[in-house]
């Protein structure tokens, strides 16, 4: 019992802060979303498509950060210092090279790229609006994303929730000006959201970079001095990073096919999927942050040579993520009309109505994604990111093959079945994840 209090207060302690910074890119999204729910349904139709495409390019840059913060905790856990440092600019150094590459590719081939998922002409031509815009920070993002790796490899989360705070805020304050037309400037719609979003990341790197130089926990670090590069670092972070980028990339990938999907049976089955998609994304900020402490906890724990408690540390952090997300989330999902209704009026509440019954199966899907997501990351956080990546194939095949056949038998399926597909992908995460922590042969991966 001791040891179970000792690690549910370990993971939360680290996981408060987590719970918002792990979750800047997933915050600008839902913050579009709700300004543009109360401007235009079509604007507000078009983000719900846009904005995961978005999380898919923001995913390449994560695989790299995740990667990045599992070798982080693991040599400071061996007490590796300069090491540690390597591979923190090494990091940097990959994110904004990939981040040059992905910008470009957005500049030139906008419509071309967009074309191949998005078939009706008024959501293309929002999206590219949006896209247009949004790409400028896209480098600043990527690279934020290697301070965000060092600080919760070192367990210091403190500072992400802090400039995630300061980057919704921004966000926050620039939707509001550009989406609806405040103080002088005209309505932009969809196109604000993207401007918006762009300039508060600017503004959070600006700020991590700010707080970096002059953070006195960081001095035994000495990041002033550039080390030298060497190349079998570089392999190892391509090494661990790489399947986990992969991870990202199908995982949202899938989601955003889902999305495809939703589009076919209409603009008012995209616009209930995505107030179901910001909902959903809000009560999994938890879990999210909690699974991301676990990474570093575990990866930690193995570089202290203490393998034999990753199995409790992993169970632990399951109870701590179901309660927690079981708590937050019953009130509003049950008794929405008292919780979450207030927040959602606007003009026209056929777009909530029509989400309601939809609310106790979400229930069932978020409990499940709370433990599933927690048994995964133990999964990476041993370094076993190409057994994981291989799970994750396995759930998007399962997750897709249900989703098509739902919504091509709308009669019997439909958009309820669409949704019963999330439960499946998380159970079979769940249970595949599981299943290779318990062999136990991560405790003799080197890395």
């Amino acid at each position: 019992m001791h040891e179970l209090i000792y690690n549910l207060r370990r993971l939360f302690v680290l996981s408060l802060p987590v719970m918002l910074g792990s979750a800047g890119q997933n915050l600008i999204a839902l913050t579009d979303s709700m300004f543009l729910y109360h401007y235009d349904e079509h604007d507000f139709a078009a983000i719900g498509i846009v904005s995961v495409f978005y999380l898919i390019i923001s995913s390449i840059a994560y695989g790299f950060s995740k990667g990045g913060q599992i070798l982080i905790a693991r040599k400071y856990g061996e007490k590796a210092i300069d090491v540690v440092k390597k591979y923190f600019y090494t990091l940097c150094v990959f994110e904004f090279l990939i981040g040059l590459l992905v910008f470009g590719a957005l500049k030139i081939f906008p419509e071309k790229i967009l074309g191949l998922f998005i078939h009706t002409d008024v959501i293309l031509q929002k999206s590219l609006a949006f896209l247009n815009y949004r790409t400028y920070g896209l480098m600043f993002s990527y690279v934020g994303l290697g301070f965000f790796a060092l600080y919760m490899g070192l367990a210091k989360s403190r500072i992400i929730l802090i400039n995630t705070v300061f980057l919704g805020l921004v966000n926050i304050i620039l939707c509001f000006v550009l989406v609806f037309g405040k103080f002088g400037f005209k309505p932009m719609g969809i196109a604000g959201a993207g401007l918006a979003s762009s300039i508060a990341e600017i503004a959070a790197f600006v700020f991590f970079i700010i707080y970096l130089v002059f953070d006195k926990h960081l001095s035994f670090l000495n990041l002033s001095k550039l080390p030298a590069f060497n190349i079998a670092h570089i392999k190892t972070i391509v090494a661990i990073s790489t399947p986990i980028l992969f991870q990202s990339i199908i995982g949202i990938a899938s989601w955003f096919v889902f999305f495809v999907f939703i589009e076919k049976l209409g603009e008012e089955a995209l616009s209930i999927s995505n107030l179901l998609r910001v909902i959903y994304l809000v009560f999994t900020i938890p879990s999210w942050g909690f699974a991301l402490s676990l990474n570093t906890i575990v990866s930690k724990t193995i570089g202290r040579k203490r393998s034999r408690r990753v199995l409790k540390q992993v169970a632990h952090g399951c109870i701590l993520s179901a309660g927690v997300t079981g708590i937050i989330a019953f009130p509003f999902l049950y008794f929405s009309s008292v919780f979450l209704a207030p927040l959602l009026n606007n003009t026209n509440n056929e777009i909530y109505s029509n989400c309601v019954p939809y609310f106790p199966l979400l229930y069932l899907v978020l409990l499940m994604a709370s433990v599933s997501v927690i048994i995964f990351n133990g999964v990476s956080g041993t370094g076993e990111t190409m057994k994981a990546l291989n799970i994750q194939v396995i759930c998007s095949v399962c997750y897709l093959t249900f989703c098509y056949y739902s919504i091509t038998n709308p009669q019997t399926m439909g958009l309820y079945g669409a949704w019963w597909s999330e439960f499946i992908y998380w159970a079979v995460q769940g249970l595949l994840s599981w299943y290779i922590l318990r062999t136990e042969k991560w405790a003799l991966l080197k890395i």
